[in-house]
């Protein structure tokens, strides 16, 4: 496998996050039916939301994961054999992806992210990568995630068995973990293709499969929005969400961890550059009353090294507690002050061939010199363009 890869990705990314704290409800209740099931996550209590079983099943189909006795899904689609050979091969892929980096990833968050304690986690250029937002930061009560993908809606799998494109959504939405499983990213323009089909119409079936593959179950999902006051809004259902004319939709998944402790995911789909984010007054109000304050950055494109993304690079180090993140975030001379405590993880080694104008010198420096104001500590797994081990490398810079 070569070192570097020569992928070419679009430049467009985005950034968001949500809130519970301004929630204006526009309905009621969701239309997605919710069907409680008496199997609850371990040591659940009286006080947790049900699981919504048939929602669950949804996400464990698309993971390629075993469906519990007595679930409303068709028996067609259980007995599918294309099913079947899908998740045969996402098991081992998994399985694949957990001995090389995720078993390896998790001592590392207990050793040195632990002491963060953060509630809500920004992660600007997300795309669908709850993967490695969970797996950093399981603690977090909330996740922001933003790209410029769509939302997507729930999957309805029956109309897609029935319409005899079931091997090609389970193939599509197989594809499209490609490069996060054996690379750590997605690419970019891989995503604008296959997150604009019919059927896998958007981010929200790989957060669903990534929700169930890191061990949670789904409580519920809804169509949300930011308006221009900055408050957060929750529409009856998709097809209402879409009819919308306000800007800066979302989707918001609400979910358990094993040890029963309640989640939430919102994605956006929001363009953060200069050309839209500085008139976007009511999502910046919005960013500012969530008190999100650990910003997490991968495999960004290096678009923060650009003046036109410099309204949501100004917003992060502003708002942040803590950041962590590769050398394609922010780049290193915002952080050449003594307001943070700066640790820098593996190695810098360059960037991968289509970035070579942002190669950090005076990071390179940090890195072989150890300045003062940062240490330098191992990291035991590859992760961003670099994705082997011992060519990664990851800061973490928290405000004092």
């Amino acid at each position: 496998m070569k070192k570097t890869t020569l992928f070419i990705f679009a430049i467009a990314f985005a950034f968001a996050c949500g809130s519970q704290h301004n929630d204006k409800q526009l309905v009621n209740s969701d239309t997605l039916k919710k069907d409680s099931i008496k199997a609850a996550p371990k040591s659940s209590q009286a006080n947790h939301p049900a699981i919504n079983r048939e929602l669950n099943d949804v996400a464990r189909y698309i993971a390629g994961m075993e469906i519990a006795p007595g679930s409303k899904l068709d028996s067609s689609l259980l007995n599918n054999k294309d099913w079947k050979n899908y998740a045969k091969t996402l098991n081992a892929e998994f399985a694949k992806l957990d001995n090389t980096q995720i078993d390896k990833m998790k001592p590392w968050v207990a050793s040195e992210l632990s002491d963060l304690k953060t509630k809500a986690l920004f992660y600007p250029f997300a795309g669908a990568d709850m993967l490695n937002a969970y797996t950093l930061f399981p603690n977090a009560q909330k996740y922001f995630m933003v790209g410029l993908e769509p939302v997507g809606t729930p999957p309805d799998l029956a109309k897609i068995y029935k319409s005899k494109d079931l091997l090609h959504y389970l193939n599509t939405v197989n594809q499209s973990l490609t490069s996060i499983i054996n690379f750590s990213f997605f690419r970019t323009k891989s995503m604008a293709v296959e997150f604009h089909q019919s059927d896998v119409n958007g981010t929200l079936h790989v957060l669903l499969l990534f929700l169930e593959r890191t061990g949670n179950s789904i409580v519920n999902i809804k169509p949300v929005a930011v308006n221009t006051k900055g408050e957060l809004i929750t529409y009856n259902s998709f097809a209402d969400s879409q009819k919308d004319s306000v800007r800066n939709k979302g989707a918001q998944i609400d979910f358990i961890s094993a040890d029963s402790m309640e989640h939430t995911v919102t994605y956006f789909s929001i363009d953060l550059s200069n050309g839209s984010f500085p008139k976007n007054q009511g999502f910046k109000t919005f960013i500012k009353d969530q008190n999100a304050d650990v910003t997490y950055i991968k495999s960004a494109s290096y678009l923060m090294h650009k003046a036109y993304f410099s309204d949501i690079r100004s917003t992060i180090l502003a708002n942040s507690r803590a950041i962590l993140q590769d050398d394609s975030g922010i780049p290193w001379k915002l952080f050449n002050d003594s307001s943070r405590i700066i640790t820098l993880y593996g190695a810098y080694t360059g960037t991968i061939n289509i970035f070579p104008h942002d190669y950090q010198t005076d990071l390179n420096d940090a890195y072989k010199k150890e300045p003062s104001k940062s240490k330098v500590k191992p990291l035991p797994f590859g992760i961003g363009y670099k994705y082997l081990k011992g060519e990664s490398n990851l800061m973490l810079s928290v405000r004092k």
